[in-house]
């Protein structure tokens, strides 16, 4: 069984580095989260928090766009594009596309609303 895609979750916290490390410290007190790492992204200011609760990765980061602000958004890796392109087709048929294209973290990345609202971020 291949391990891609690879399913991840991420809360996009406020939109201040403040809230964000905020937010870790409370998980923290409440579900014992442990930081696996900190980083901004090139050329960024907003901190991105990856943590653990209970064996499972969590990215704290900011709501790239409004909409997905201060929601979990689903994130699932790949390793080609092909099938990330046939999973975003799918997905903006009903739902809402925010931007695809490349970024200095994702060779390819695509945010995507879906039909139910849930937030979605595929990339390569």
């Amino acid at each position: 069984m291949s391990k891609y895609p690879q399913f991840s979750l991420a809360f996009n916290l406020g939109s201040s580095n403040e809230e964000r490390i905020e937010g870790f410290e409370f998980y923290q007190k409440v579900f014992n989260a442990k930081k696996l790492s900190e980083s901004v992204p090139p050329d960024g200011w907003d901190i991105h928090i990856m943590m653990e609760i209970n064996g499972f990765e969590i990215l704290l980061g900011p709501g790239e766009k409004e909409v997905f602000n201060n929601m979990v958004c689903c994130q699932l890796k790949y390793d080609n594009e092909d099938d990330l392109r046939k999973a975003y087709d799918l997905l903006i048929q009903e739902g809402k596309d925010y931007s695809i294209g490349s970024y200095p973290w994702a060779k390819v990345g695509a945010y995507v609303k879906d039909k139910y609202g849930i937030g979605w971020w595929l990339h390569i």
